[in-house]
């Protein structure tokens, strides 16, 4: 494109923003967002995506969204994957511990997801640990259990809701009587449990209760979770086997997870090709950037991706001409100049 087409690119913006502050009835704030939104739609979809809203955009995907493309996550950890995978083979306890950002939500979903296709297998979680109660814990343990096609003989017990002892140590019973029939089909139920540096004191005794039933333990969270529960019930802690640390993303690592997001982005199936919108001076400096956090990887890459959105709708230059560079961070945009 030519310097003179550029300009004139440019001119037609200024002179779209101005005839966007003559009437604005909604406020700054809202039409801004709107326009945004608009361009960076526009951008996706240049790119070959398939775009309504900006959550279908790529480094957009969260752990617990349904949609997130498993194979972005903990792929580049092979060491960590063996390990684990050999604990669950073995029936092991097991804890997994690493800071923020690292992956544990991501594997997680991975485990969840992963687990409860396989016939040896029954899979359950408590996803908000700080909040759950003693019976709450029990129960999600039942439920999956039902789901599986395990029943309890409700004639047992004093008093039941939709299935499930109504008093807390009845419900301690049953999950003791689950186990025991899940055990005698040779099937392992894991009870995944995320962030157990918040976890109330008060549920260490009915996890500890439900590990010496029978039923398996994968705990998550911070090294200094992991020493909390060693604080509190090291009887708990000395049950599990701990891998720390999941590692971060190489360099190489980097490029393959922006080359995976784009190829999920499109529709496409990964074959290991490169990727062309982020140079390789932005991979590397995207690395320096985040020490390859995979969390801090994803949002730096979505800012620059939003920021090269901006380069476009400004210089209204082919798609194939526009490029992430490590300039587009030090650079200040706006969709109006």
């Amino acid at each position: 494109m030519k310097i003179n087409d550029i300009v004139e690119r440019l001119e037609e913006v200024r002179s779209d923003a101005e005839d966007r502050t003559v009437d604005t009835e909604e406020g700054i704030l809202v039409d801004q967002i709107e326009e945004v939104e608009k361009r960076l739609i526009e951008f996706g979809n240049a790119l070959g995506g398939d775009v309504s809203d900006v959550t279908d955009l790529p480094f957009t995907e969260e752990a617990t969204k349904d949609k997130m493309p498993e194979p972005l996550y903990v792929r580049h950890d092979q060491e960590m994957l063996n390990q684990i995978t050999s604990w669950l083979l073995q029936g092991q306890h097991i804890g997994l511990v690493s800071p923020y950002g690292t992956g544990k939500s991501s594997f997680r979903e991975i485990v969840l997801r992963d687990l409860s296709t396989h016939d040896d297998f029954i899979i359950t979680a408590v996803r908000n640990a700080s909040e759950t109660t003693p019976r709450q814990l029990y129960q999600t343990i039942l439920r999956a259990a039902f789901d599986a096609g395990y029943e309890l003989n409700t004639d047992d017990y004093w008093q039941t809701r939709d299935g499930i002892p109504w008093a807390t140590e009845e419900a301690r019973r049953a999950v003791e009587e689950i186990a025991e029939k899940v055990l005698e089909d040779d099937a392992l139920l894991y009870l995944l449990i995320d962030e157990i540096e918040v976890l109330p004191e008060e549920l260490l005794s009915p996890i500890q209760v439900a590990g010496d039933s029978g039923i398996r333990l994968f705990l998550m969270g911070t090294l200094e979770g992991k020493e909390r529960v060693g604080d509190l019930r090291n009887t708990l802690n000395s049950r599990l086997r701990y891998y720390e640390g999941i590692e971060p993303f190489s360099p190489t690592d980097v490029d393959e997870y922006v080359a995976r997001s784009l190829a999920y982005f499109r529709g496409e199936s990964y074959e290991g090709q490169s990727q062309q919108l982020f140079t390789k001076a932005a991979i590397k400096d995207i690395h320096e950037e985040t020490e390859g956090v995979p969390r801090e990887v994803r949002i730096e890459c979505r800012e620059l991706f939003t920021r090269a959105a901006f380069v476009w709708y400004r210089t209204g230059q082919p798609i194939d001409r526009i490029q992430v560079t490590p300039q587009l961070r030090h650079k200040r945009f706006g969709m109006e100049y």
